[in-house]
Parts: structure tokens; C-alpha cells; sequence
């Protein structure tokens, strides 16, 4: 088991924080501050961490850190259930969440609840360790929710395709915690490994066919691109997605050419002078 300052100084190295740094002198202040906390109310106070081997301990202050983004209420629940059954169950969770069709695009506490009571019914069998549990169910999948929405804006920001599209991503973003840009590209993986979501006549024998992939989704074929009518039928009724099908279609060909089917940057821009006012 570490020391305070051992602790400290291991999580200064994770966290790159550089007390030298006066621009973040306030944040490196209250950082430092969460260490000690977190040192004594959560590194040294595991369950039963006095019958624990040193080999044990390690393992679960290693899965404990695998969860700092969350809130300290949660991280004492995973790892307490980790340390009786060795299930890491938030992946469990997490997996289920991935599944939920439309899942970056909820926010609010309704659509919350109707995953928790939904994901606790699938895996209480799986995981009985989940019994009477729905309100910390409840609580990650509104934080899962929330990291990775952040994480995703933080890491890769919106792509600068017009003022007016970057406005609204930025606005949805702000008013409802909705990364517009995770959504379409959690669909596109959806879509891209589902030919049955192609529109018709969309397909096309593949150059490199691999098993299981036998064709390519020729996205020059202009009618219902990407099947953005399907789409927007499922989820036009959010406020920030009503009226806006054109300008899913334009962020889900951006997406599609620079992540999915190599470099067409003329096509793109051939597409995007054909349209006004986006």
C-alpha cells in the first residue's frame, strides 16, 4: 500500500499535472486538494482492505483508477462489487449503453430512467450483484452518458464545415449535452455494418471484399443518403434534430469520406455547392 505523498505522486503523474505551472495554480490548488481526499476516503478505506494480500490490494486500486472520471459514490460501488464477485460490472453496463440505439441523444431524466429500468431487467440474471441497485444504475448511465459526450467534444471538437452548422453543433452541445457529431458516428458504425439499413440500389460489390463484407455503400448515390430518412422518422422529434435532416446528411457524408471510405474532399465540395443556405 502507498504512502500519502507515494499516492500523490503517482497521481500527479497520470494527471500530467505540473505544479509549476502558475496559469493552472488554482486548478493544480484544488487537484492537490482531491488527492488527499481521495487518499483517505477512497485509496485507504477499501472493504476489508486489511485482510487483502498487497497483490489484491493493487488490483483494485488499478480497476479504482480505470474509473476516476466518476462520481466517488460510483467508484466505491464498482469497486466494491469487483472485490466480491471480480466482475468490473460498469463494463457490463457500459456494453449495454453502447447497444441502446440512439443512446449519445437522450437528455432527459425519463429517457435516463427508461435505459436503467431497461438495462437493470436485461442483466439482473447476469449480474445479481445489481439487485435493489437501480438508483446507482440510474446515476452511471447518466454519467457515462455525460464523460463521454465531454470526452468526445474535448478530444475532437466539431469540424468546421460552415457558421452555421458549427453553431447549431455548439448550441445542442451546450443546451443539451448532445455531442452531435459522437451520435452520427456511433450511427454510421451501426449503418456501415448493417446492409439491411442501405437504401436500395446503394450497394456495391466491393474491390477488397472481406468475410462477412461483401459489398461497398456507394455513398455517390444521392437519394436518402446514409438512409437519413430513416433516421430522422426515429429521432426528428428531438428539438435539436427537427428540421435539421439536410445538415445531418452533409455531417454524416463529411464523416463517412474522412473515416470511412478514405479521402473524396472534391466530392464533398462538389456536394456542398450544390446546396444553399447550410
Amino acid at each position: 500500500m502507498l504512502r500519502l505523498e507515494e499516492y500523490i505522486a503517482k497521481r500527479k503523474i497520470e494527471d500530467h499535472l505540473n505544479e509549476f505551472d502558475v496559469e493552472q495554480k488554482v486548478n493544480n490548488i484544488k487537484t492537490s486538494i482531491d488527492y488527499v481526499f481521495e487518499y483517505f476516503n477512497q485509496y485507504l478505506p477499501l472493504e476489508g482492505v486489511e485482510n487483502h494480500s498487497p497483490e489484491e490490494n493493487e488490483r483494485l486500486n488499478k480497476y479504482e483508477n480505470t474509473l476516476r472520471e466518476y462520481s466517488p459514490e460510483l467508484k466505491r460501488w464498482f469497486v466494491q462489487m469487483y472485490d466480491e464477485t471480480g466482475h468490473q460490472v460498469n463494463k457490463t453496463i457500459m456494453k449495454f449503453c453502447d447497444n441502446v440505439s440512439g443512446y449519445f441523444l437522450i437528455y432527459e431524466d425519463k429517457e435516463f430512467r427508461s435505459v436503467s429500468y431497461n438495462c437493470y431487467a436485461e442483466l439482473i440474471k447476469k449480474r445479481p450483484c445489481l439487485r435493489d441497485q437501480t438508483e446507482k444504475l440510474y446515476q452511471f448511465i447518466k454519467e457515462y452518458h455525460l464523460i463521454i459526450t465531454k470526452r468526445e467534444y474535448e478530444n475532437f471538437g466539431f469540424p468546421k464545415i460552415s457558421e452555421k452548422i458549427t453553431k447549431w453543433l455548439e448550441s445542442t452541445y451546450s443546451k443539451y449535452n448532445v455531442n452531435i457529431i459522437l451520435v452520427v458516428e456511433r450511427y454510421l458504425d451501426e449503418f456501415g455494418d448493417n446492409i439491411d439499413m442501405w437504401p436500395s440500389g446503394s450497394r456495391m460489390k466491393a474491390e477488397r471484399p472481406y468475410p462477412g463484407h461483401p459489398y461497398e455503400y456507394n455513398y455517390r448515390r444521392r437519394s436518402n443518403m446514409f438512409n437519413v430518412n430513416g433516421f430522422y422518422s426515429k429521432y426528428g422529434n428531438k428539438p435539436f434534430i427537427k428540421g435539421m435532416k439536410k445538415t445531418l446528411e452533409i455531417l454524416m457524408l463529411q464523416k463517412w469520406i474522412n473515416g470511412y471510405d478514405g479521402n473524396d474532399s472534391d466530392f464533398f465540395e462538389e456536394y456542398l455547392m450544390e446546396l444553399k443556405d447550410y
